[in-house]
């Protein structure tokens, strides 16, 4: 019997907006685009479809409703641990950096696996869901490429090149610890989170010194 975090009383249309959304959030999560039906999301939440086409005009919109929600969860993961360093601190872009990688990496370590949604490529046109991630990129590049490189000896544009490809490498070694050691104690065991960020952030911050100036005062 599918079952809903939420009693089926009368709800405000927020809400139900925001229980439908939580539903559906870990239905496409755990079988993508392609394979989840609107029939299923009303179901699961204890809904008529015309409830739920009130909310989002069809599969298209709430998943791009979805994708935003978690790129936003993803967005303040980061900058939420950043902005708690003391920017005083003498090794505060050091810790802006660490607390970055951490952000990215709490994120995909949440038990409902709901990164998956922003890795899906069975809906209709990809295309449309990489051009969306490639704009939280280019953000999220451009906020933190002055913690990256501060002292470097690049240009911007390719301080903002170097940056995004640390950012890439960053996600891709979340990801790849969230599907092979977060979810089963053997894996925890073997990689704890605290161990998996420490090893990313220094790949990123021992990377990124061949572009520090104050490291290469030759340059």
């Amino acid at each position: 019997m599918p079952k809903s975090k939420h009693s089926a009383s009368r709800m405000t249309r927020e809400q139900r907006r925001a229980q439908l959304i939580d539903v559906a959030l870990d239905i496409f999560a755990k079988h993508g685009y392609a394979q989840t039906t609107m029939d299923e999301v009303a179901l699961h939440a204890s809904v008529s479809k015309p409830v739920l086409y009130q909310h989002f005009h069809n599969k298209r919109d709430l998943y791009f409703t979805l994708i935003d929600v978690e790129l936003d969860a993803l967005r303040d993961a980061i900058t939420s641990r950043m902005q708690a360093v003391n920017p005083n601190a003498d090794d505060a872009d050091e810790q802006q950096v660490y607390q970055a990688v951490y952000g990215v990496f709490e994120f995909t370590s949440d038990p409902r696996g709901l990164y998956r949604l922003i890795l899906d490529t069975t809906m209709d046109n990809p295309a449309e869901l990489e051009e969306r991630k490639q704009q939280f990129l280019e953000e999220l590049v451009e906020f933190i490429s002055p913690y990256l490189l501060d002292n470097s000896i690049l240009s911007p544009t390719s301080s903002e090149f170097i940056a995004g490809g640390i950012a890439s490498v960053v996600i891709y070694m979340a990801v790849r610890w969230a599907e092979h050691y977060a979810h089963d104690e053997s894996g925890r065991q073997s990689l704890p989170l605290d161990i998996a960020v420490e090893n990313t952030f220094r790949l990123v911050a021992h990377g990124a010194i061949g572009f520090d100036l104050s490291n290469n005062p030759s340059a």
